[in-house]
């Protein structure tokens, strides 16, 4: 009988064990907010709420290869999966997995030299200030501006503007410790002389006129404010609102870095930054790499306050003063129009392979010219074509700067993750989604007339689809993008940013809905 009772005990225990240790949970994407020695708990940013999980001497801390790493090397801000389970009401970290960069501490990137402050720099969205043995030299690469085996003292000896790789490691307060930084002078190349034509060849800005501002509105010469612009195939209206315009100018010019506006800069570059509104429900905003900034109603219209319209300007900019359009015009060639056809009729290949029918013809009867016209059309639908849809590395960088812009212009940049969190969920919404697609259908079929062989209305239900498709794939509609956005700027809030007094920081609430007031 004692035995027995021994048993039921037993059974009692393991049933309350169980039901106290639930079954393994992963959760992708978080951001580490706090993990310091002993190394005993993790604090970690899960949908912009922190959550402490306790480590165990069985807690797995693994590298993007699924081999085992130091816990040290989890630093604050990076991004992990992290698969836990709950015992006594507490979470156990069963296996941490580091997703962003595996030699968290250590740093090695290239980046525009922007300003000086005391003896910080300010390069590439980072604060950076110099070890005491760092050394400073000129690449030597002749299209760097400078002579092999030129060395410099400090930060005082090089032009805001110039290209700089850094080597160093990250210490308190974000601030990148350079052991060693490479010089590259920051000249205007003839790829960014083609590349400027190849823009300004571009578009057309016919039917556009001038009309003068209202008293206290600023806007640069040579604007446009009235009519239509064409750009690429598709033909867009300019917002018919001056006010608008020439606020959303007056923060694209707040954003600038200083150097960007001196006249020998605008001279030996050829960049003049102006900022247009095109009226389209669309959400989108792109940039040229001459300086030409667009932004969509529909973009506008989702915004809240004037910081987060600068943050989206300043990670517009960013696109233009990191010169990325001119890395990939110069990796691609992508404005030639022999490689724009290739890669239309690449894209456009799988679907009219399975075609069957085709308004007037059938598989046959394609033409090489019809399809080189279809081609050229999917190829060249989007503004972003010949601005900025970028791979991930320099859209993050484009937050990262573009955030240090909007804080330099005196903003909150709490606000961009505001933003972020507001554009994830908008393209997380099925509906929205759905009007987004007859938006972008309707922009289409209206420029039908301008796209070659008559494109809509020779497609198909699918490859009109994947045309739609294409020109919605941007960082502001496409909801993987946006929640990229949101995660990269978490990381940046908790670490460049952490202890910064945003108390007298500009939000502009007021502000923003007085002048968007027509348009909301």
């Amino acid at each position: 009988m004692q035995r027995f009772h021994i048993l039921l005990l037993l059974l009692g225990t393991l049933i309350l064990s169980t039901s106290t240790l639930g079954a393994q949970k992963l959760i992708k994407g978080a951001i580490i907010a706090e993990f310091n020695s002993p190394y005993s708990v993790i604090t970690v940013l899960i949908d912009d709420e922190q959550f402490d999980f306790d480590i165990e001497n069985e807690t797995l801390f693994l590298n993007r290869k699924k081999k085992n790493i130091n816990a040290e090397l989890f630093a604050k801000g990076c991004e992990i999966d992290l698969s836990h389970t709950i015992v006594n009401r507490k979470r156990i970290a069963k296996i941490i997995k580091l997703v962003s960069d595996d030699n968290a501490g250590s740093e090695n990137f290239t980046g525009v030299y922007e300003l000086l402050e005391d003896n910080i720099a300010y390069v590439d969205g980072r604060k950076i200030q110099l070890s005491q043995n760092a050394t400073i030299d000129c690449s030597g690469k002749g299209k760097c501006g400078c002579s092999n085996n030129m060395s410099y003292i400090d930060f005082t000896e090089i032009d805001a503007g110039d290209f700089l790789t850094v080597k160093g490691v990250v210490g308190e307060e974000g601030i990148v410790y350079a052991n060693k930084i490479i010089v590259c002078k920051n000249t205007y190349t003839t790829t960014d002389r083609k590349l400027r034509t190849a823009v300004e060849n571009s578009y057309n800005a016919d039917g556009t006129h001038v009309v003068s501002p209202p008293t206290g509105i600023v806007v640069p010469p040579n604007s446009l404010y009235q009519g239509k612009i064409k750009i690429g195939s598709l033909e867009y209206q300019l917002l018919d609102d001056i006010k608008i315009q020439g606020y959303v100018n007056m923060v694209g010019n707040r954003v600038l870095p200083d150097y960007v506006k001196e006249d020998i800069f605008l001279k030996e570059h050829n960049i003049f930054f102006r900022f247009y509104v095109i009226n389209n429900p669309i959400p989108n905003a792109f940039a040229f790499p001459n300086g030409m900034v667009f932004i969509h109603t529909g973009l506008l219209q989702l915004m809240e306050n004037e910081a987060q319209l600068a943050a989206v300007l300043g990670h517009e900019v960013a696109h233009v003063t990191y010169e990325h359009s001119s890395s990939r015009y110069q990796s691609q060639g992508l404005l030639e129009n022999s490689t724009i056809k290739t890669t239309g009729r690449k894209v456009l290949g799988d679907v009219v392979k399975k075609v069957k029918h085709v308004t007037g013809m059938n598989n046959e009867g394609l033409g090489e010219k019809f399809l080189d016209g279809t081609a050229m059309g999917i190829a060249q639908t989007k503004p972003s074509d010949i601005s900025n849809l970028f791979e991930k590395s320099k859209e993050t960088q484009a937050d990262r700067v573009g955030l240090m812009y909007m804080y330099l212009a005196g903003y909150d940049v709490r606000q961009s993750a505001e933003f972020w969190k507001i554009m994830s969920a908008q393209a997380g919404d099925e509906t929205y989604q759905a009007k987004l697609a007859t938006d972008a259908k309707s922009l289409i079929n209206s420029n039908a007339i301008n796209l070659e062989q008559n494109l809509v209305s020779n497609l198909t239900e699918k490859a009109t689809g994947m045309l739609i498709g294409n020109y919605l794939e941007t960082i502001y509609t496409s909801h993987p993008l946006s929640k990229n956005r949101l995660v990269d700027i978490n990381q940046l809030l908790l670490t460049t940013y952490e202890g910064e007094d945003f108390d007298n920081s500009m939000i502009g609430l007021e502000e923003y809905e007085r002048f968007m007031l027509t348009i909301k």
